[in-house]
């Protein structure tokens, strides 16, 4: 009863999204105060918000009505999330490498063919199998060098291009134009990928995501064409995914699901060909890397690393991070605004939605997508306040997109979906630009930090080590020194130095191991970020 007077008064539902919003402003700045505590909010905002939508979505027996005008304003709403959305990711184009990136940079040194070659017959040193994704790298580095603005804007580039992936997807399983303009805009501006598309190290999911995507589009619309050529795309698109990130295997399961819950029809022979292709290089990838690969904590896969948390991060944490992942270790007030009014406009949408039975289908295929795809990197799920390790999320969050888009577009009346769609076009650019800002300060403190290095040790001597102590493994969310070692050597261009943190020195120095030293202390205040200790 409360839902039907809320959804036909304006007077109503503005002042019940009103208190709604107040209401979160006063839990987020009175009763949670720590980073995880607001997670915790934001975590409970989308479990309310999820039961709504399958509530209602699933209950629904209404006709297949089109509500949707498609006068042209679809492209409008498109247009200004895409330019509105490059505009705040444009600011990531002055961020410096952080983490992983020294790492890849120095791999992207050695001859252009040799490494090519490697990386495909060989992988990346027995963990991983991304060998696209790694000559993307050094083309990059053949172009640019070790000029940051370059990989940013590949990273960006393929970013518009997942945007565009997602909107021929959804067009393809037969959303409306303004539906689909409305799902892939809000994918365009979701702060959850502020890692993925801001880290030049996160390409891997934004190229197997959009290779994913267009190799899905490519599937539906050859079922009505039904001819060799587009089955045959279909397969390079598979294998060009895997050969991007190993999260490419879930591709096939993806286009059963789609069959059976939105075309409600048997996967065809041709389903048998896309899983013995991703058979056969399953099979190949574990030749090359000498077994499963992956991150090894205590010599076994952590793949294999599954507890109750697992389900945890599969069915709660990672959606909710999804729909409202904001950083929460990134200081500012502002932000305390945008997310009360965030999800007070998601709850609002929810409650209003008055769907048809045509959206369950697409409802039931976007929560299955959020959920199957965070699977491969199941052990790095459970997102915490920072949003480290949020990359893994970026192919999921497709299905949240198309969650949302189906929510948007069941709302009564033109001027409404239009309302609602430009407020989380608005909040989410707001959310992800505050997410940007970590990594802005993170990575503008990793070129200070190597300035004030070379500025305290101009020359070192040959074959010197810096002992670094104090060293935090993540600033404010995003990830400082991951290959401390590579970082001195490129910031000295020279191969003789090394670098580690003193806790991973295993054996102390003696008559026969001795080399040069120089000891830094971090204290990480702006006065003084490092003190020489030897």
């Amino acid at each position: 009863m409360l839902c039907r007077d809320v959804r036909s008064d304006l007077k109503r539902l503005v002042c019940f999204g009103a208190a709604l919003a107040l209401g979160f402003a006063a839990w987020l700045w009175i009763a949670a105060v720590t980073p995880r505590a607001r997670l915790n909010v934001m975590q409970v905002a989308y479990v309310v918000f999820l039961i709504i939508v399958v509530w209602r979505f699933r209950a629904s027996h209404r006709p297949v009505v089109s509500t949707e005008a498609n006068d042209g304003s679809e492209w409008a709403l498109l247009a200004v999330s895409i330019v509105l959305g490059t505009l705040v990711w444009a600011t990531m184009l002055k961020f410096y490498f952080v983490g992983d990136d020294f790492g890849i940079l120095a791999v992207a040194q050695a001859p252009f063919f040799s490494q090519v070659k490697s990386v495909f017959l060989h992988g990346d040193g027995g963990v991983f199998y991304r060998p696209l994704t790694f000559t993307s790298y050094f083309l990059d580095h053949a172009v640019w060098g070790a000029t940051p603005v370059g990989y940013h804007l590949t990273n960006l580039l393929l970013h518009l291009v997942t945007v565009a992936g997602l909107y021929a997807f959804s067009r393809q399983l037969g959303l409306s134009r303004q539906s689909a303009a409305i799902t892939s805009g809000i994918f365009a501006v979701m702060p959850i990928h502020a890692e993925s598309v801001a880290w030049m190290s996160g390409r891997f999911d934004v190229l197997s995501t959009a290779m994913i995507l267009w190799a899905a589009t490519c599937y539906v619309w050859s079922r009505r064409k039904r001819t060799n050529g587009s089955y045959i795309l279909v397969f390079v698109l598979i294998a060009l995914s895997i050969f991007s990130k190993e999260t490419g295997f879930v591709l096939p399961v993806l286009l059963v699901a789609a069959e059976i819950l939105v075309f409600r029809t048997k996967p065809g022979w041709i389903m048998t060909g896309y899983f013995a292709l991703a058979g056969l290089m399953f099979a190949y990838r574990f030749h090359a890397l000498g077994g499963l690969g992956g991150y090894k904590p205590g010599g076994v896969s952590s793949a294999l690393d599954i507890s109750p948390k697992t389900f945890e991060g599969l069915l709660i944490r990672s959606p909710s991070q999804m729909l409202t992942g904001l950083n929460w270790t990134q200081p500012g007030t502002t932000i305390l605004i945008v997310a009360s009014l965030l999800a007070s406009v998601l709850l609002l949408a929810a409650i209003c939605a008055e769907p048809d039975i045509s959206r369950w289908a697409i409802v039931k295929l976007a929560l299955f997508w959020s959920v199957i795809t965070v699977v491969p990197a199941h052990f790095l799920s459970l997102i915490g306040p920072g949003l480290s390790n949020s990359r893994i999320l970026y192919l999921p969050s497709v299905g949240i997109a198309m969650l949302l888009g189906q929510v948007v577009g069941a709302l009564r009346g033109q001027s409404l979906r239009k309302t609602v769609s430009v407020l989380l076009f608005a909040l989410f650019s707001l959310g992800l630009w505050h997410n940007l800002s970590a990594w802005q300060w993170t990575s503008q403190l990793v070129k200070t930090t190597l300035e004030v290095v070379t500025r305290t040790e101009p020359l070192p001597a040959p074959q010197t080590q810096f002992v670094f102590s104090n060293l935090p493994d993540t600033v404010r969310g995003v990830f400082f020194f991951t290959t401390l070692n590579e970082s001195l050597q490129m910031a000295y261009s020279r191969q003789d130095i090394s670098a580690v943190r003193d806790s991973d020195i295993a054996t102390l120095p003696n008559t026969s191991n001795a080399r040069p030293q120089i000891r830094l202390l971090w204290k990480g205040d702006e006065s003084a970020l490092l003190v020489r200790r030897d």
